[in-house]
């Protein structure tokens, strides 16, 4: 009878197959870089990394009956790989590091963080709202729960203007439920969680005709999880804010957990603010990066949205005769930096001139050319911009 069940288990096996691939990080861009889907409303600058590398991942999947990312980011508090299935080691640990985190130490109770890993950047939006999706999974699902543990994962926006800060990793939008092993299991809040079953004769032969139980068990280590998640932050457009995404063990360093996050999710959801919102406020001059677009290595203005967005400025310059503005052009790192600082020049006087042709005085009108010397991001499209401030 064993002998036939482990033939079941083999020939079924051949027809669900584990779908899960974890390869390693270059580092801490190619993370930004798998997790930035909006370069167009989101700026982002000072990436880093801190914990042990191997606790980070790029994960793909290809699961055919039950719902998860494709692909992302795995941050474990672990090593990273340790998350490919089978399910067949229910304390799957190690050790990295003892590095802690005060915010996290704070959201578990000052129990003592171990083995954390750090994903931190500053970030600028144009829109009022950012957001991204992920899941949190657990060894210590289920038989770990209420043990003073409490595997834990943090969000932390900081609006570095304010100095104020909010966790937004966090159960629909309910800063009283963050994400830990205690808030979301099959005891609470268990319509958000997943149990993955142990991969043995016993528990297979419970679901053998169970396909989505099945490939669960066979492709992740984790013994649960929760659903997917989306977690949403209101933020001032055009403000810069830090962004620390973290997770550690509490309490102990057993039993790994960690946090997938999905490839192209952070993204901005929220509303741009009209042109004469930003400028309601002279008394300090505002600076606006704008997207007007060039031919390529040319000065020539191209596109109806760049037109449209210079004929809101002559607008704006109209209704208010005492603003007066400078542009100042910038360029990616391609060619030298002479060349750059000639071109990044041309563009803004192309920017000036058709502003001048409509109406509004030169003397009211600045220019320069940065070049390459003052990047937005580390994409290089993002650099290629003008960059205009207003003032009174």
């Amino acid at each position: 009878m064993r002998f036939y069940f482990c033939l079941f288990i083999f020939i079924y096996s051949l027809s669900i197959k584990a779908q899960l691939k974890v390869n390693p990080i270059s580092g801490a861009n190619e993370i930004m870089n798998t997790l930035l889907d909006d370069g167009e409303n989101l700026t982002v600058s000072n990436v880093t990394i801190n914990g042990d590398k191997k606790a980070f991942g790029i994960f793909e999947s290809k699961l055919k009956y039950n719902t998860f990312f494709s692909n992302g980011i795995i941050m474990s508090t672990g090593i990273a790989k340790d998350a490919i299935g089978p399910n067949d080691d229910s304390k799957k640990s190690s050790k990295i590091n003892f590095l802690s985190d005060k915010n996290i130490n704070a959201i578990a109770k000052n129990k003592g963080c171990y083995d954390t890993a750090l994903f931190e950047f500053d970030l600028v939006s144009e829109t009022d709202e950012i957001q991204f999706r992920f899941l949190f999974a657990s060894e210590e699902y289920p038989e770990y729960i209420f043990k003073n543990v409490n595997d834990v994962f943090i969000f932390l926006v900081t609006n570095l203007e304010t100095k104020t800060s909010e966790n937004i990793a966090i159960l629909n939008g309910d800063p009283n439920t963050p994400i830990t092993v205690d808030d979301i299991n099959h005891k609470i809040n268990s319509d958000f969680y997943v149990e993955n079953y142990s991969y043995n004769l016993s528990s297979l032969e419970k679901f053998k005709d169970n396909n989505k139980k099945y490939e669960l068990a066979l492709s992740f280590q984790y013994d649960g999880f929760t659903t997917i998640l989306v977690a949403k932050a209101k933020v001032v457009p055009n403000t810069k804010y830090h962004l620390k995404l973290g997770i550690s063990d509490v309490g102990d360093q057993l039993y790994d957990s960690a946090m997938f996050l999905e490839a192209n999710s952070l993204r901005s959801s929220g509303n741009k603010p009209k042109l004469k919102d930003d400028l309601a406020d002279l008394s300090t001059p505002v600076s606006i990066d704008f997207s007007i677009d060039f031919e390529f290595d040319s000065d020539k203005i191209k596109g109806e949205n760049s037109l449209l967005l210079l004929d809101d400025i002559i607008t704006i310059l109209k209704d208010n005769p005492q603003v007066k503005i400078e542009i100042i052009g910038h360029t990616d790192r391609k060619g030298n930096d002479l060349y750059n600082e000639k071109l990044s020049l041309k563009r803004a006087e192309s920017v000036s001139d058709y502003i001048i042709i409509r109406a509004i005085s030169k003397t009211r009108i600045k220019t320069k050319g940065m070049g390459e010397k003052s990047p937005k991001s580390i994409n290089p499209i993002d650099n290629r911009r003008v960059e205009i401030i207003f003032s009174e």
